[in-house]
């Protein structure tokens, strides 16, 4: 078994604004790309890195010689008003996350030309949105012109489209999120919502199941008619919302399989 060096490291002051950062023992003093792990949860605190089904995508990546970012985030209250992580908390702790680690990186050996974000659901709407901050109005208190550049993403049943999220089954948790509508609140849209962000340059891997009734296909599909630049779509015919990540619910080995095979892909694509 692969012994593993594993650390907690607060980027912030908040309980909540830490990551853990995992490598093997075996490349301890060795340069080595990094992949961010982003978890869902519809950006609420039911739910936590410890808890969601990313842990297998965690599990899995210590097989390789990377350094994994297993992020975590203030979140909202899992119901009634959001106080805990009113806007643009989530984001602003998403990307101080993911720029910290400019500050460990000599000591921890972390190569920070070569960054892979992965992220599910709520997760994978973070990811994207990181991969294209360069396009976040300079006018946004969202905006940081030194952003860590981010050279790859893979979204799992992202929320990849928040001003028109009537096909998730709990859009009301992107309106909290955002403390309203795209129609009362444009320039925070503009400068949030990944299908108004487009980054050309970034090598992205879009997933989606079929049968996703949670995060319906049509959020994948809006994001890459839009899109500029090649994106690598994988849509999986049976595939629903968590099938594809192991976990004490319902999921399915071949789904697995498929994510694995991607992770593979995009890892290799680092080298």
């Amino acid at each position: 078994m692969t012994k593993l060096i594993k650390k907690v490291i607060y980027y912030g002051n908040e309980s909540e604004q830490f990551g853990q950062l995992i490598k093997p023992k075996e490349i301890e003093n060795i340069t080595v790309p990094v992949v961010i792990v982003i978890h869902g949860g519809y950006w609420k605190d039911n739910h936590s890195l410890d808890s969601y089904a990313t842990n297998a995508i965690v599990d899995y990546l210590t097989s390789f010689n990377v350094a994994i970012w297993n992020l975590e985030y203030r979140r909202m209250e899992s119901s009634g008003r959001n106080n805990k992580a009113v806007w643009p908390s989530v984001f602003q702790d998403t990307a101080n996350g993911i720029d910290f680690l400019a500050t460990i990186a000599r000591q921890e050996c972390l190569d920070l030309t070569r960054v892979l974000i992965i992220g599910h659901s709520a997760g994978g709407s973070l990811a994207v949105w990181a991969g294209c901050r360069d396009n976040i109005p300079p006018t946004s208190i969202l905006f940081k012109a030194t952003a860590l550049k981010i050279t790859s993403v893979l979204s799992i049943a992202g929320i990849l489209n928040l001003s028109c999220c009537n096909d998730v089954d709990q859009p009301e948790q992107v309106h909290r999120l955002m403390a309203g509508t795209n129609e009362q609140f444009s320039e925070r849209y503009q400068a949030c919502d990944p299908n108004l962000l487009h980054n050309p340059s970034l090598d992205l891997t879009i997933i989606h199941g079929k049968k996703d009734t949670a995060v319906q296909i049509s959020q994948a599909q809006s994001y890459c008619d839009n899109a500029k630049g090649n994106i690598e779509k994988i849509f999986i015919t049976q595939a629903d919302h968590f099938s594809m990540l192991p976990h004490e619910g319902g999921w399915q080995m071949s789904h697995w399989q498929i994510l694995q095979a991607a992770i593979v892909d995009k890892i290799l694509a680092l080298a």
